[in-house]
């Protein structure tokens, strides 16, 4: 009878140590996996936030350039209108040249 209990105690003694072994082990799998995975959400976060710094520099270029797009537009516009402008006068001028050299 002794012996049974002497079995059963070393049995529930090594299940116990088991148990609390496997215990550990399972929490620090589980941490090394909430680790991995906070790791790859704060990647995943820097790649999100620098995409967004490259998209607000891209959307500032963008705006800049449109700006200077239309400041050189209402330039070619005032360009065009002046040489519109010397070619009337050109034309002018040539006729009344025309004219003051048939009067010689």
């Amino acid at each position: 009878m002794l012996e049974n209990h002497v079995t059963q105690t070393i049995a529930t003694i090594a299940a116990a140590l088991g148990g609390a072994g496997a215990w550990r082990y399972y929490q620090t799998n589980l941490k090394l996996k909430d680790k991995r995975r906070m790791q790859a959400d704060r990647e995943q976060n820097m790649f999100r936030d620098d995409l967004r710094e490259r998209v607000a520099i891209l959307e500032q270029k963008l705006d800049e350039a449109q700006a200077e797009k239309e400041k050189t537009a209402k330039e070619l516009s005032l360009v065009l209108s002046q040489l519109a402008e010397y070619r009337v006068r050109i034309e002018f001028l040539e006729r009344e040249n025309e004219r003051l050299r048939s009067l010689r």
